[in-house]
C-alpha cells in the first residue's frame, strides 16, 4: 500500500473472517472483534449490516464507537429490496466503481499462501454473486446462489457505501463529479503497527488487537 493514492479509489487493505472456530458464534466476542479491529485500524467510519439477527449488536457497536477515543462514526445498513431497494443501489455504485478499476484488491500471486486463499475466497464470491430480474415484479434480486456465499461481496459493498456517506446525501459513483487528480493521504497512523505481517488472515491476532475474555452472559 503506497503512501499516496490519486484519484479516488478504494483499497482493500485488512480482512478478517470470523467463524466458528475463532469464537464466530460468541456475540460478545464479535462485538469486541470489530470494534478492536476499527479502533487499531484508525477507522474513522464503521458501517455494519444490521438486518435481522445483526440488529443484535447495533446498539452495543453503536455506544462503543461513541465511546472510542477518537469517536467513530457508525452507520446501521439494513437491506431493503425492490428496484428502490438500499441492497440493489448499494451494488450499482459498487459495480460502478469496480467497472472504473478504482477497487484495488492485492494480487494473491504475491501473497503468501493463507493470504492469497482469503483473497482467492474474495474473488470467488464475486465470479459467484448474481443478479436476478424478476420481469413481472420488476424487482432485482442480488445474491449468492444457492448454497454459496457473499458475505466478502456485501461487506466490501458497504464499504464503498459508507465513502459515499461522506458526500451529499443524493451523491452517487454516477452522480457526483469526483475530483480528478486530487492526492489523498491514508491514516498511516498504525501501519507496521498491528501484527508485523501482511494484513490478511483468518488467525487470531495477538498483537494490538487483543482477544477479550468474557464471563458468562
Amino acid at each position: 500500500m503506497g503512501d499516496n493514492i490519486g484519484d479516488d479509489v478504494a483499497r482493500l487493505i485488512y480482512i478478517e473472517e470470523i467463524n466458528p472456530r475463532t469464537g464466530g458464534h460468541d456475540i460478545p466476542f464479535q462485538r469486541q472483534r470489530i470494534m478492536d479491529v476499527a479502533s487499531a485500524l484508525g477507522a474513522d467510519k464503521l458501517i455494519v449490516d444490521c438486518t435481522g439477527i445483526g440488529g443484535a449488536i447495533e446498539q452495543d457497536l453503536r455506544l462503543a464507537s461513541i465511546n472510542a477515543t477518537p469517536q467513530i462514526h457508525f452507520i446501521a445498513f439494513i437491506f431493503t429490496g425492490g428496484p428502490r431497494g438500499s441492497k440493489t443501489q448499494m451494488y450499482r455504485d459498487y459495480q460502478s466503481y469496480i467497472q472504473q478499476g478504482r477497487v484495488i484488491v492485492p494480487n494473491p500471486e504475491n501473497l503468501k499462501p493463507h493470504e492469497a486463499r482469503l483473497i482467492n475466497k474474495w474473488i470467488r464470491e464475486h465470479f459467484d454473486l448474481q443478479y436476478t430480474m424478476d420481469a413481472t415484479n420488476k424487482t432485482e434480486k442480488i445474491a449468492a446462489p444457492t448454497g454459496k456465499h457473499d458475505d466478502y461481496c456485501d461487506s466490501s459493498a458497504m464499504g464503498i457505501h459508507a465513502t459515499l456517506s461522506m458526500l451529499p446525501g443524493s451523491g452517487s459513483f454516477g452522480q457526483v463529479d469526483l475530483k480528478q487528480g486530487a492526492t489523498q493521504r491514508i491514516n498511516r497512523s498504525m501501519t507496521g503497527k498491528v501484527s508485523g505481517r501482511a494484513l490478511f488472515t483468518t488467525r487470531q491476532r495477538n498483537v494490538r488487537l487483543n482477544k477479550h475474555r468474557y464471563g458468562n452472559f
